[in-house]
């Protein structure tokens, strides 16, 4: 049961910080202009924290979308870290600097956290494996 909350109020946690740093990166989003493009990306990751309710609330049920959990955050971070090793020659010293290393050291700690999560959802996903005799 702990293992469960704890992977669901990471979820939890881990979508406020994504607002807040949408908020902090496009102070533009008061006027609705640039704030579309951030939901975009911010929408989608509300599958995760679905995904881990229903694992907290009724595991026998929902034991595969862990699966489902473990290569979406893998493909996540992957992808991420990948974005950052492409564009590091763009990046740039401009008037927006404080905004650009929010967005980025925000989204780095929140890939490190995202690897920490898939670890745990293994160790559950090998838990239930086990409890069900192998299946």
């Amino acid at each position: 049961m702990p293992q469960r909350a704890v992977l669901f109020f990471y979820e939890c946690i881990r979508l406020l910080a994504l607002l807040i740093m949408v908020f902090l990166a496009s102070p533009e989003s008061a006027g609705g202009g640039a704030f579309f493009p951030y939901a975009a990306y911010f929408s989608p990751n509300v599958l995760f924290l679905l995904a881990a309710l229903f694992v907290w609330l009724r595991p026998e049920v929902y034991r595969n979308f862990l699966s489902l959990y473990i290569a979406g955050k893998t493909l996540s971070v992957v992808l991420f870290f990948l974005w950052i090793l492409m564009s590091s020659r763009q990046f740039s010293l401009d008037e927006n600097i404080a905004r650009s290393y929010i967005l980025l050291m925000g989204s780095v700690l929140l890939s490190l956290a995202d690897v920490l999560s898939i670890l745990g959802a293994r160790f559950l996903s090998n838990k239930y494996r086990e409890s069900s005799g192998g299946v």
